[in-house]
């Protein structure tokens, strides 16, 4: 497979690395105070309005970018460089994708127009699975929805005026595009992507109408969730490129010993490794996002391990960032205190990959018959 960029993708890598930067500095501010990531996540929209940001996945004819078939290698290099910047601010502005793709392909034109007129003109949508089944769906003969549960904290979704959720009730995999409006939604402010306007959302006898769901397609769910997946493993080897340039550069300047303390053998080693495994991560995460543009038959699981490995290498960079910086790693006037809070996140959204495949392998196994014994 040839991972060489066109002259588009260079384009498309050189401006958002530019961006990262300003993203940065919004960031920082966000992990001020509430107040600060408010005003840090309006500034972040802003200014990313004039990129395409955020309309990008809404067709021309409704006020959007979009013409033709969504490209998720495209948005897998600008994920890449928006982790670079800030994982909190990438969350806010990668948050309208999956609800206005999902919307194009599985709801009705009134409901995919009305939320991309509402997403065109400036609102927020963002999306969620319900990993842990907290959520209690139960439908009426009418096909109406009663929803119960907590979900949540969930990026975006202090500002989101819509949102996906991905859930199973009694009768299998159902996605739901419902109001924000419909639940209590309660900001939380965690400790990582603090520019990401997290929320919970509490759920109490809930009534959505039938049209509310989306599709109860299983394979329907696979790309809804490979397309999540694939966008947080992109922005994740991102937090861990920018955690490796930042110990590397670090390293240089740091001496002990009259040498750079980057020249020492056991932190070289640290370095290596992780940088290893950085540019390793790159290479799954475009391959899986070329298996989706390509709509292979494995795509599903490409995306689910690149979300998986991307969690762990951004998990051991960000430490090993810290632990090179030494005592300074974990002082705010350094930057990868922060890169190590914003990693967990990349962890726990989505669910446990490598559980949810070895609970498929037993169900396969469970389901296996042999073929009987061809008689003598």
């Amino acid at each position: 497979m040839d991972f060489s960029l066109d002259e588009e993708q260079q384009l498309i890598v050189a401006t958002f690395r530019r961006f990262a930067d300003e993203a940065r500095k919004l960031g920082q501010q966000a992990d001020e105070s509430a107040d600060a990531g408010a005003g840090a996540a309006r500034s972040a929209l802003a200014k990313a309005a004039d990129l395409g940001v955020g309309i990008d996945a809404i067709p021309e004819a409704a006020g959007g970018m979009l013409s033709g078939a969504y490209s998720h290698t495209i948005r897998t290099l600008r994920g890449l460089e928006l982790g670079r910047g800030c994982a909190g601010v990438a969350a806010l502005l990668e948050s309208n994708v999956e609800p206005a793709l999902a919307a194009a392909r599985w709801a009705s034109p009134e409901v995919a127009a009305a939320l991309h007129s509402a997403l065109a003109g400036g609102a927020l949508a963002t999306t969620t699975h319900d990993a842990l089944g907290r959520l209690t769906i139960t439908t009426a003969a009418s096909g109406d929805l009663s929803l119960d549960g907590t979900l949540g904290p969930v990026p975006a979704l202090a500002d989101a005026a819509h949102i996906v959720i991905s859930a199973r009730d009694a009768a299998g995999p159902v996605i739901i595009l419902a109001p924000a409006s419909a639940f209590t939604i309660t900001p939380v402010f965690p400790s990582g992507w603090r520019a990401a306007r997290w929320a919970r959302l509490d759920a109490k006898a809930v009534r959505l109408p039938a049209a509310a769901v989306l599709t109860r397609d299983p394979a329907a769910q696979h790309e809804l969730l490979s397309w999540y997946k694939l966008s947080l493993a992109a922005r994740a080897i991102g937090v861990a490129d920018f955690a490796m340039q930042c110990s590397s550069n670090y390293g240089q300047e740091r001496v002990q010993f009259n040498q750079p303390i980057g020249s020492f053998e056991s932190l070289a080693r640290m370095q290596d490794q992780s940088e290893t495994a950085t540019l390793a991560g790159r290479f799954l995460v475009l391959s899986a996002a070329a298996a989706l543009d390509a709509r292979s038959p494995d795509y599903p699981e490409l995306c689910s391990r690149a979300r998986d490995f991307a969690a762990g290498v951004v998990r051991r960079a960000s430490i090993d960032a810290v632990q090179i910086y030494g005592g300074y790693g974990f002082v705010r006037d350094f930057p990868v205190e922060k890169l190590m809070r914003d990693a967990r996140a990349f962890e726990v959204l989505a669910g446990d990959e490598a559980l949810t495949r070895v609970l498929a392998r037993r169900q396969d196994a469970a389901s296996y018959s042999p073929a009987p014994a061809a008689r003598s």
